[in-house]
């Protein structure tokens, strides 16, 4: 890979690839709104801290009351946008991090222009650290950072003395230059760490072999279906007939591409999300909310499915309704493996299945 394309790769995503990006745009919105509920509220709190401190304290910043008010009122906005907005509209993460940007970048402005006589420092201050709070693309911070430097040079060349307006616009420039630099390097350690934290979950909670989640990840989550459902929940367990001797017959690639294709066809049915690989040949998945009737139509379509490419799978079914905001998930679980005991019995009980010509 050449120079360019590496400075180009480092620009545009922070130094991984395209598809990794394109990948972890939801961990850097759920890492962005994190970061966005602390930050509005550590902002919304100095904003009120010093709205009072201008009120309370004789001739302390009084001229800055009224912008000290305006902040205070846009930051407990934005934070109220993070904690009861962006739940349901994770898209607009992105923008409301800039909006929180662009207030810090305002201010450093303002408060810069109060003394023409005096160089600026709380806009340089902002320009260095602001890029550094948030996750996202290098070059848009990049863009973000040359245009609050323009817009400055342009207000203190227009507002200021020209002799401290000179040092403003070549200081203001400089800085400019220095947080474009560090914010590429900043996004390029935090994206790579962010991108090396998703593998670690993803083999943490995958099997490898089908890319159903596994065990771990199903005891782990096992408890939290209840707060998943409002009226009741169901519970799919699947076992793969005849695994075994797919292994010894055809070799064990031909049992893996079983194992797989089973798990592909449950994981379009269920979703990835709520489909386990508990071991060997069984497989569980959970659905909140059904209407049983339909889920066992649902189950012997997914069946017929498989059994159009040459594989049998028994299914057991449990639905348990959510009385009083419980649910016994050992329970439904127990009651959806016996269901498929049951079907795995009567399909060996056919004298074509019988275990014995194993």
């Amino acid at each position: 890979m050449t120079n360019y394309q590496n400075l180009r790769k480092l620009f545009l995503y922070g130094g991984i690839e395209k598809d990794e990006y394109q990948k972890l745009r939801p961990e850097i919105r759920k890492e962005n709104r994190g970061l966005l509920c602390v930050f509005s509220q550590i902002a919304s709190a100095m904003f009120l801290l010093l709205l009072a401190a201008s009120i309370v304290a004789k001739g302390f910043a009084s001229e800055n009351t009224t912008t000290y008010l305006a902040c205070a009122v846009e930051m407990l906005v934005i934070l109220f946008c993070s904690h009861v907005v962006l739940p349901k509209h994770p898209a607009l993460v992105t923008p409301l991090v800039y909006v929180f940007e662009i207030l810090l970048y305002a201010f450093g402005i303002h408060v810069s222009m109060l003394h023409a006589d005096m160089p600026a420092v709380s806009a340089v201050a902002f320009l260095l650290v602001s890029p550094m709070l948030f996750y996202d693309r290098p070059v848009r911070m990049s863009v973000l950072i040359a245009a609050v430097v323009a817009l400055f040079c342009a207000i203190v060349l227009r507002c200021k003395q020209p002799e401290v307006a000179q040092k403003d616009v070549w200081n203001m420039i400089t800085f400019g230059m220095v947080a474009v630099a560090v914010t590429v390097f900043t996004m390029s350690v935090k994206m790579r760490a962010l991108l090396q934290s998703r593998q670690i979950e993803y083999l943490s909670q995958t099997d490898l072999l089908t890319g159903a989640k596994n065990r771990n990840h199903y005891e782990n989550r096992l408890q939290t279906y209840p707060d998943m459902c409002r009226s009741n929940l169901a519970c799919v367990y699947a076992d793969v007939n005849g695994l075994h001797e797919m292994n010894n017959r055809y070799g064990h690639p031909a049992g893996d591409k079983m194992l797989r294709e089973v798990a592909e066809a449950m994981q379009c049915c269920f979703g990835a999300e709520h489909t386990y690989r508990l071991g060997g040949d069984e497989f569980a998945a959970f659905r909140a909310d059904v209407e049983p009737a339909g889920l066992s139509a649902e189950v012997d379509r997914l069946q017929r499915e498989l059994e159009s490419k040459g594989y049998h799978v028994s299914f057991g079914i449990a639905v348990r309704e959510k009385t009083q905001g419980a649910l016994d998930m050992r329970e439904l679980v127990s009651v959806a493996e016996t269901g498929m005991f049951a079907a795995k019995q009567a399909f060996y009980r056919r004298a074509e299945n019988d275990r014995r010509e194993r």
